[in-house]
């Protein structure tokens, strides 16, 4: 299992947009970003997905902003 660091802002995102209640594995850091354990296969998509100079919350923004079909912007 991977770790990846995204901001309080896309963990709530990809809470509002769990199908299955949303239960919390990661761990708040003090400066309000997350340290979230993903699967394996999943790091190797985020990895995958990532754009030159992205950070996993980068990236995990995108996909989210894609799969909802709006700009990223």
């Amino acid at each position: 299992m991977k770790t990846i660091k995204i901001s309080d802002a896309t963990y709530r995102a990809i809470a509002d947009a769990a199908i299955l209640p949303f239960h919390s594995t990661g761990d708040r850091l003090p400066d309000s970003d997350w340290l979230v354990p993903v699967e394996d296969d999943t790091y190797e998509r985020i990895q995958d997905a990532r754009l030159p100079g992205e950070t996993d919350d980068d990236t995990v923004q995108r996909m989210i902003h894609v799969y909802f079909g709006r700009s990223n912007n």
